[in-house]
């Protein structure tokens, strides 16, 4: 288990963040460029001391400033996967696994046996006399991870470890990954700025943002109470402010009003407080005509930007009630939507997710 708190003053980053990760667990540390999470990556794998605080890695200190406990990169068991790899251009993918070993005293014998095992294990068995320049990004991405795991550390550590990947080699390398930290005991910490990265290899994310933790949970419970609006763009949710005026209005701080669902328990009572709202974009809907029916709230808005995806379109609405919505391409075709355009948006009141902020 890690048992993390990191205190550093490395010029205008002032980082103090707290972390934990239980064997078995991995945890995807997201946040904006510049936000501490690489710090706090070398930092854990000893690459650089910290100021102050603690990191405990199985019950031994690693890294204690006010103790004068400062354990060195290669006595750690740390295993690290960089974005670029970092692998020996002039090594084979056999010696660049065993080069590891080889650190930390193992015989050449010894090391080479156990890179092979490694490297059948990762079906590299056939490419383990290449040089990383005769790899494809994959398979270099695999001998990385496969050095990592080389000295069986308790801690494996990746910095971005599918960024340098074309998007056709990210989704099966992701699916690669996935299935081989599967197999790894110790606890994993993953940095991303990807939130499809995050989502589908994370057990739980820490976002880091201005070297603070700033929210921390699950996938679900990050997405249904985003506390910034960073986390909201990054789990894809629009994420608006207001006060809550009686028991199911809103007044946004952008101008508008939206209608709530009444919450459980609620009596019906003067509210006041300031509130956060969570939106889904698939739950709002666009309209050329003012729509008539059952959504509570109806308003009309500026299109400011139409971004297509795969299969759906992302519509950027300005006004008193600023959000994204997405609809399908077919959706979109009709509407035959353009920057400018002024279109009607509705959303159903049970759709409005509200918390306090």
């Amino acid at each position: 288990m890690l048992d993390a708190r990191i205190e550093l003053v490395l010029g205008a980053l002032d980082l103090h963040v707290e972390l934990e990760v239980d064997d078995g667990e991995i945890v995807a540390l997201v946040g904006p460029n510049g936000a501490g999470k690489s710090t706090i990556v070398r930092a854990l794998a000893g690459l650089g001391p910290i100021d102050g605080g603690r990191i405990v890695l199985d019950g031994r200190t690693l890294d204690e400033p006010a103790a004068r406990v400062y354990v060195p990169t290669e006595e750690r068991s740390v295993g690290v996967v960089f974005q670029d790899h970092l692998l020996f251009p002039r090594l084979s993918a056999l010696d660049n696994v065993a080069f590891g070993l080889r650190a930390r005293g193992v015989d050449r014998g010894t090391a080479r046996r156990r890179a092979t095992v490694l490297l059948q294990r990762f079906d590299l068995d056939t490419h383990r006399h290449l040089r990383p320049a005769a790899l494809s990004g994959g398979q270099a991405q695999r001998v990385a991870l496969a050095r990592a795991l080389a000295a069986d550390p308790r801690l494996l550590l990746l910095d971005e470890p599918l960024a340098a990947l074309d998007a056709t080699t990210r989704v099966h390398v992701r699916a690669e990954l996935r299935r081989h930290l599967a197999t790894f005991e110790g606890s994993r910490v993953l940095v991303t700025h990807d939130p499809i990265d995050a989502l589908v290899l994370a057990d739980r994310l820490v976002v880091v943002e201005d070297g603070r933790v700033t929210q921390a949970g699950t996938a679900a419970e990050v997405a249904a109470r985003p506390a910034t609006s960073y986390v909201a763009d990054f789990v894809g949710i629009n994420l608006l402010r207001g006060r809550l005026v009686g028991a199911t209005t809103i007044e946004l701080d952008s101008g508008g009003r939206l209608t709530v669902a009444p919450r459980s328990g609620d009596d019906g009572a003067a509210g006041g407080g300031d509130v956060a709202i969570a939106i889904r974009p698939q739950a709002i809907a666009l309209h050329r005509d003012r729509p008539a029916g059952s959504p509570r709230n109806v308003w009309k808005a500026p299109v400011a930007d139409v971004e297509p995806g795969h299969d759906r379109l992302r519509v950027t609405l300005a006004g008193e009630v600023p959000a994204t919505a997405e609809i399908t391409v077919a959706a979109g075709s009709n509407l035959e939507l353009r920057p400018g355009d002024e279109i009607w948006a509705s959303v159903k009141a049970v759709d409005v997710a509200v918390y306090e902020r």
